[in-house]
């Protein structure tokens, strides 16, 4: 017999209660699963607060019509229960949205508020490792005249709060200098970050956190600041030894093959290869693939290899970096640019 809806069978109905609020309770959450397969829901990707691991799911995006512009940038989102948590990434309608709010339920399907990231942070922690979130940013000074000093130096000044996933990397920004420019190719524009406020919106293990920053109006100083590569203080990442593989054999160099272009809208795979000081491959590395870019790129790993994928043409000619790691030392790096797809 076919069976016309959605309502699992594996829900028992409860044929001798003869309450409705008894149907209720039984097939609540079926009805939630039948609503994500129609119109009034879409497919999103969700991100863990560092953006390493990530899946497609259904969900209903609310409040997608605002009355003002600061509500514009702020959404409410509705998941089957036990899906989200404060501090992960949604990549919706091409930009990242960080879930913010705790997330609450009512027995039919969860809820969390998120907020619009405007811009993509970049800072190093205190073993030169690069560290890259989207954060999101409202104004700290909204009647500062941009400008301070006396008769004799006049400076710039502004300030910004910054919220960022609650996660040991994003803590080590703290007392940072950062760029927070909208000129990417030639930033100027950096920032002291002065105040963690790292206990406000922490939720537990279970429903995660948001970490608040103010960052002050700091001055460019092109001894130490790389605005090619947006980084503040850049110093060489520490010169570590790539750790041994499972057997113990060192290994000397990583690589990754498969070019430095990827056409739109077509897949393509890159390997990770290993080799020990005698030029031997190795092939039992225990490593992890990492991808830094600020738009969706869809990824599928198996064993050494990665197949990445991009769909949007509004990212042709547009970079990200796919890097190797072991024990979150990057021992590779490629910067691989999206092509036309002909």
């Amino acid at each position: 017999m076919k069976e016309w809806y959605l309502l699992t069978s594996d829900t028992p109905p409860n044929s001798i209660g003869g309450f409705e609020n008894q149907s209720y309770a039984d097939f609540k959450q079926d009805a939630f699963s039948e609503a994500l397969q129609t119109d009034i829901a879409t497919t999103i990707t969700l991100y863990n607060n560092d953006r390493t691991e990530q899946k497609e799911i259904r969900c209903i995006i609310q409040e997608n019509t605002a009355n003002s512009q600061l509500k514009s940038m702020e959404r409410s989102v509705l998941a089957t229960i036990g899906t989200l948590k404060a501090g992960m990434y949604i990549f919706y309608e091409n930009v990242y949205w960080l879930i913010n709010g705790y997330p609450g339920n009512n027995g039919i399907y969860e809820k969390a508020t998120m907020i619009l990231c405007q811009y993509i942070l970049n800072w190093q922690d205190d073993t030169g490792k690069i560290i890259e979130r989207p954060a999101n940013f409202t104004s700290a000074a909204k009647y500062d005249t941009g400008t301070s000093g006396n008769q004799y130096i006049t400076l710039t000044s502004n300030n910004f709060t910054i919220l960022l996933p609650d996660d040991d990397e994003s803590a080590t920004l703290d007392n940072k200098r950062v760029f927070i420019d909208r000129n990417k190719d030639n930033p100027r524009k950096v920032f002291k970050i002065s105040r963690s406020d790292d206990v406000l919106f922490l939720y537990g293990e279970k429903h995660g956190g948001i970490l608040s920053f103010i960052a002050d109006k700091a001055e460019l100083d092109m001894m130490k600041d790389r605005p090619d590569i947006r980084l503040c203080d850049y110093y060489s990442p520490t010169d570590a030894p790539i750790p041994p593989s499972g057997d113990e054999t060192p290994v000397l160099s990583a690589f990754i093959s498969g070019g430095n272009t990827l056409r739109c809208g077509r897949s393509k795979t890159w390997t990770a290869t290993f080799k020990n000081k005698d030029g031997e491959e190795i092939t039992d590395c225990i490593f992890k693939w990492n991808v830094l870019g600020d738009f969706n790129i869809t990824q599928t790993i198996s064993d050494n290899k990665i197949q990445l994928r991009v769909d949007d043409e509004n990212y042709i000619s547009s970079s990200f970096l796919l890097q190797i790691k072991m024990q979150d030392i990057i021992v590779a790096e490629n910067e691989i640019t999206i092509i036309e797809g002909f």
